[in-house]
């Protein structure tokens, strides 16, 4: 309701000076003392916020979030969330966690071949030295062979120290069993030149590593068609019973058996893996074997002429000219060795005996009955027939048997 003292045109405007009348009028109160301004304060820095991060930030919905508000905790969540980057450090730490389970692990393998496997390697490695070196007796002890067996006795320092040795020798590989200690060595070496390779065993029991299989090569079949051949060192030459010889790898010189042969020229025997054989050796009988054999004919001879029978010289190897008037089984004969046959060196390489036998000469007397009974007695010359002879060399000695 309008005020009647007021105008109606200065309704909207009070007088100057005049309080509006919404406001009720208070006694006036003293003025305060003006304070001095706070000083202002620096704005917290800003943080950026990640985009995913955006949406925790909005105080409601569809309200952007501002620089440095704080995670409403009501918000929903929004998407999965990106995950933080790795520190690069925690890769390093991991790197040298695996090189560190590396080394473990190498260590424990080369401690497992120092007890295992790299032990049976250094034995093999000195094994080889050792047959190197022309020593082997050290050789024979890492294996346990034995020198004085028959089929060992070229394992000696004595035979190996006069060979050419190998060098170079190098375990290329080894290779153990999982069921127990056997372990295979594959090994190179070279001889004269040349790069072989062959293979050893190992084995172990409580007295440690040793060869098990050696590094020993089979000689060459002697056959019976001829009398062997010596390796300088050995107390004996190889003849067709010993089939089972071996010995160490080495390039070896080959010399007559005995004194009752002549080799020619300076062969060699190499033995090593699948290379070796006999070259060139051409045996020839020697001046001491003729004077042997030649010896046993003339005794051989001298005794058939100690026989009677005409039959019995003649199966004896004298052959006697036939009576021309008297009857052989009636008679009796006295031999004499007028020059016994000479031994000669055969010319035929295929002769069985290398050496053959001149006829010599003979002379006998019969002395029976003629045909008509009557007593009688006729001249006979005769000479070397056939005969057959077996000749060996036993015990460096000249053994001839006539059959």
């Amino acid at each position: 309701m309008s005020d009647p003292t007021v105008p109606a045109d200065d309704h909207d405007k009070a007088p100057e000076g005049t309080p509006a009348a919404s406001e009720p009028t208070t006694p006036e109160q003293p003025a305060a003392p003006e304070q001095p301004a706070a000083p202002e304060q620096p704005a917290p820095p800003t943080q950026p916020v990640a985009p995913e991060q955006q949406a925790a930030y909005a105080t409601a919905p569809g309200q952007q979030p501002y620089p440095g508000a704080q995670p409403n905790p009501y918000a929903p969540p929004v998407g999965e969330k990106k995950k933080p980057a790795v520190p690069r450090w925690v890769w390093w730490v991991i790197g040298g966690a695996v090189a560190f389970a590396a080394v473990v692990i190498v260590a424990i393998v080369l401690i497992a071949n120092l007890l295992g496997g790299s032990g049976a390697k250094s034995v093999a490695q000195d094994y080889l030295n050792d047959i190197a070196k022309g020593n082997a007796s050290a050789a024979n002890k890492l294996a346990r062979v034995d020198s004085s067996e028959d089929e060992n006795f070229l394992l000696t320092n004595a035979v190996l120290g006069k060979a050419q040795h190998i060098t170079a020798p190098v375990v290329s590989r080894t290779l153990t069993s999982r069921s127990s200690d056997l372990t295979q060595v594959s090994v190179t070496y070279k001889l004269a030149g040349k790069t072989y390779r062959g293979t050893i065993e190992l084995d172990k029991d409580d007295k440690g590593w040793y060869v098990s299989r050696g590094l020993t090569y089979q000689l060459p079949f002697v056959s019976s068609s001829i009398p062997g051949y010596s390796v300088p060192g050995a107390d004996h030459s190889l003849t067709s019973k010993d089939s089972e010889v071996v010995a160490y790898p080495g390039v070896y010189s080959i010399e007559a058996p005995n004194k009752y042969y002549e080799l020619a020229g300076s062969p060699k025997l190499t033995v090593a893996a699948d290379s070796y054989q006999v070259k060139d050796l051409k045996l020839t009988p020697s001046q001491a074997y003729l004077d042997e054999v030649q010896k046993q004919v003339d005794a051989h001879y001298a005794e058939c002429a100690t026989k009677t029978s005409y039959y019995d010289v003649e199966d004896c190897g004298i052959d006697l000219s036939y009576p021309s008037n008297m009857a052989v089984s009636k008679s009796t004969v006295a031999v004499k060795v007028d020059e016994s046959p000479k031994v000669e060196i055969s010319d035929d390489s295929d002769s069985y005996y290398q050496f053959k036998i001149g006829p010599g000469k003979f002379s006998a007397v019969m002395t029976g009955s003629d045909f008509s009974g009557n007593p009688a007695s006729e001249n006979l010359t005769g000479e070397a027939g056939y005969i057959s002879a077996d000749i060996k060399i036993d015990d460096d000695k000249v053994v001839v048997t006539f059959n």
